[in-house]
């Protein structure tokens, strides 16, 4: 029962290589979506035909700098995630960052891809973009593909699923708006409906979903604040920090598969050194990120 460490580092390779097998999932590009949409896609017209405003809510906490989060019950039984939040810049600027998409890795936490690979503009100045996505929380990454559609006029962009390609979404449907507001300043409202696959614990699910909904207006506060001049900081983190962010999302991934190793092929035994040393090499790439944070700040 006793491996080799070279033994051991193959069967580690092939159980990664093959662990979204394991659990029939895995973003494909070559495949289409299993179906053309489950949720009820979004269209592009006020905030309030969807039931979403800030009635009640005070004016010195939508600008406190942290999203008005909300859960709103669907009659289809799905829940609605939504943020809103008071940006102190025009929608002008805001829209740059929201369809700046090629560098949400750079600017969002937790997404550690987001590549165009298709984009139509017509005459009005309605865009349709499509992305691969990877985003991350924790040990769990999901990849899929969006279709955004953008439309200056209506102060809105709506995305759903690419349904011609294979996402690990089951589905997901969304919604920016941008209010134009006295002062130069704006009000970004987001919404969101996700169904995630089965096998997708229903603590993850929490999480993935937790994290999405806490970071989606926040970020955009953050650099659109920096395009207009009213933040010091960098508008983009350095090139290191980007990298070791990705690679602390594959060493967690790492950590996961081998601790649920034993699990998904009860035969194979691997030495306790492996699973300690993944939880070594997570916990000192943890430290040096926190550390490079906290000099960024000085």
């Amino acid at each position: 029962r006793f491996m080799t460490p070279m033994l051991t580092s193959r069967v580690l390779a092939l159980v990664l290589a093959t662990f979204p097998v394991v659990h029939s999932r895995g973003a494909d590009a070559t495949r289409q979506h299993p179906h053309q949409g489950i949720l009820q896609k979004y269209e592009r017209q006020s905030p309030s035909i969807y039931g979403i405003s800030v009635e009640g809510v005070p004016a010195e906490r939508l600008r406190s700098g942290k999203p008005v989060l909300k859960i709103i019950s669907l009659k289809s039984g799905f829940k609605r995630a939504v943020s809103i939040q008071d940006i102190p810049a025009p929608p002008e600027v805001v829209w740059s960052k929201i369809m700046d998409l090629d560098h949400y890795p750079q600017m969002v936490d937790g997404c550690a891809k987001c590549e165009t690979y298709r984009r139509e503009k017509s005459v009005g100045g309605k865009q349709r973009v499509w992305s691969e996505y990877r985003i991350c929380a924790g040990p769990f990454a999901m990849e899929y593909f969006i279709e955004h559609t953008f439309e200056p006029a209506k102060n809105c962009m709506t995305f759903h699923l690419d349904y011609d390609r294979l996402s690990e979404f089951s589905d997901t449907v969304g919604y920016w708006y941008v209010e134009k507001l006295e002062g130069g300043w704006s009000r970004v409202y987001y919404s969101a409906d996700s169904q995630l696959p089965s096998w997708v614990p229903g603590f993850a699910k929490d999480r993935l979903i937790g994290q999405a909904l806490r970071q989606s207006t926040s970020w955009v506060d953050k650099y659109a604040q920096l395009a207009v001049g009213t933040s010091s900081r960098s508008a983009r983190p350095p090139v290191v920090l980007v990298l070791l962010r990705r690679l602390l999302v594959a060493a967690a991934l790492v950590q996961a598969k081998v601790k649920m190793l034993p699990k998904l092929l009860p035969g194979i035994w691997l030495p306790p050194v492996v699973g300690r040393t993944a939880d070594s090499a997570l916990l000192a790439l943890r430290g040096l990120l926190s550390r490079l944070k906290a000099l960024r700040a000085c």
